[in-house]
């Protein structure tokens, strides 16, 4: 249920119960006049990709009852959006391991709260008729504990205008995008999920620029059953016509034969059995034969995948490749997270490749600045930005990111318009303000030193023998969360005396469990 409480950004309009809490406690309420500490967001109605979504963490030191709701929640909004209203609605949510809530102060000054309206124990407050103005948006907790999470907003299913003027001679665009993080037989991943939408999303932003229009099919969880991947990807061969794009994306678990040494590479669906491998194991020949009919119908087919061992899959498409040489219609393309003896490796709430190509599409793989992203400059920025997630991430895990295609198209096809990329965060300059300062070490191997400078409002750089690294920082009473790589990277500790001390994860390889160790810091004199 959605609650709701009016209150000015100054002045509190309390009502009759809470005239009778404590002035202490009636001073420790949320401030939405403070910086956002993950953060702030400018969009429009029709803004893509939609949903906007932002990984943060939820809960705070601060029992509050505002919108009728009580949830710990932080002093500082979590993250502020600045809305241009139009015809759609607004939709705030947030997915999360535990019991997350929403608090949020409308442009109006009113306070609205939710608990479990999303389902799952996660909150969700739609606005029917939003006004244009800023939302400080606070993700809190029923009980204490800090939890990773993902606030999500978006305007809902509807039909959004393309940002360029409708253009008929534009191919069609069709995906068929899969996510499975909760297997039925095999252990859960994480990611996955994320990984579907956002890869739905990279391509629907160009419509309008790239493509007429983008139709998808995401099949995540449960819906990605071996029969509905297999009929979705097949269904593309009766839609669409010569010169549209066809794409499938997998993010799941992946495997090869032969216990993993085989020159068969297969992508496991939700309902894979291994002893009913013929009808549960989508193969690569399998994948492959299906985009081979596409290209005989002259359109251009693109297979992403992001899964462990998927590198095989190159090796068993080399032939397929070479049945499209220059000068012929359609084409192949094969983005791929890892090599052949390669693990794909997921990092908080999204994976490796998967985030590198959705970085790329939306701009940061246009490379030499001239509005259009090429085949070429994917293949060079998700290759790189990939190692480069992994490195900020601690991970020791290594991937080789492999993109190819068919001799009929070349490193200069075009795939996306930098024009088409998404809203840009605003980035948040550090407090005026002296941090606490905490300098020791860590028992990861390959680094040793290690620092922290803590900002009042959440921000903390870490510095170790490597880099120097933005993160998020939650106290509850003596325990304290660092979390850091879009939540990938966690230290978690205890304050004794001046002494702060712990233990800290990084993610490793989709199958194996995360890195796990250990640190101890002193708070400096003076800090």
């Amino acid at each position: 249920m959605i609650h709701a409480f009016r209150c000015k950004y100054f002045v509190v309009a309390l009502t009759f119960a809470a005239l009778a809490v404590g002035r202490m406690e009636a001073q420790e309420q949320p401030d939405p006049n403070l910086k956002p500490t993950f953060g702030s967001v400018k969009l429009s109605a029709g803004f893509l990709p939609d949903p906007f979504t932002k990984d943060l963490q939820a809960s705070g030191p601060i029992r509050t009852k505002l919108g009728g709701l009580a949830a710990y929640v932080s002093k500082a909004p979590d993250f502020s959006l600045s809305y241009v209203a139009g015809k759609y609605p607004l939709i705030f949510s947030a997915k999360s391991l535990g019991d997350t809530t929403l608090l949020i102060n409308l442009p109006d000054g009113t306070w609205v709260a939710d608990d479990d309206s999303g389902g799952n124990l996660d909150p969700r407050i739609r606005l029917n008729k939003p006004a244009s103005g800023r939302y400080d948006i606070y993700v809190g907790t029923i009980d204490k504990g800090v939890i990773a999470a993902t606030l999500s907003i978006s305007e809902g299913e509807v039909v959004k205008r393309p940002t360029l003027p409708f253009n008929p001679n534009l191919p069609e665009c069709y995906i068929v995008s899969v996510g499975v993080d909760n297997y039925r037989t095999q252990n859960k991943l994480k990611g996955c999920l994320n990984d579907a939408r956002n890869t739905v999303a990279a391509f629907r932003t160009q419509t309008g620029t790239i493509f007429r229009s983008v139709k998808e099919r995401l099949l995540l969880d449960e819906a990605a059953s071996h029969g509905a991947i297999t009929t979705a990807f097949r269904n593309l061969t009766t839609q669409g016509a010569a010169g549209d794009t066809m794409v499938l994306f997998l993010s799941g678990h992946g495997a090869r034969t032969n216990g993993n040494k085989g020159n068969t590479w297969f992508f496991l669906p939700h309902d894979f059995q291994p002893n009913q491998f013929v009808n549960t194991a989508l193969t690569d020949k399998q994948i492959l034969d299906i985009g081979n009919q596409l290209v005989q119908q002259k359109k251009t087919v693109i297979i992403i995948v992001d899964a462990c061992f998927v590198g095989q899959l190159s090796v068993t498409a080399q032939s397929y490749l070479q049945r499209h040489p220059k000068n012929s219609q359609g084409g192949m393309v094969l983005m791929l997270s890892s090599a052949p003896n390669q693990e794909s490796t997921a990092l908080g709430n999204f994976s490796a490749f998967a985030r590198a190509f959705f970085d790329a599409m939306n701009g940061a793989g246009d490379l030499n600045k001239d509005a259009k992203i090429t085949l070429g400059e994917i293949q060079t920025y998700s290759t790189k930005r990939t190692s480069d997630l992994l490195i900020l991430a601690r991970s020791k895990n290594k991937q080789n990111a492999m993109v190819t295609w068919s001799g009929s198209l070349t490193s200069e096809t075009p795939l996306a318009a930098s024009v088409g990329k998404g809203p840009v965060e605003v980035a948040q300059a550090l407090p005026a303000e002296t941090p606490k300062r905490f300098a020791g070490s860590e028992t990861l191997p390959g680094y040793g030193k290690l620092s922290f400078a803590l900002y009042s409002n959440g921000r903390v750089i870490m510095e170790d023998a490597k880099s120097s690294v933005d993160g998020i920082w939650r106290q509850q009473g003596t325990q304290f969360t660092l979390s850091f790589s879009n939540g990938s990277v966690v230290y978690t500790g205890t304050l004794n005396g001046s002494t702060l001390s712990g233990s800290a994860t990084s993610p490793s390889a989709r199958q194996d469990a995360p890195l796990l160790w250990t640190w101890t810091v002193q708070q400096q004199p003076g800090s």
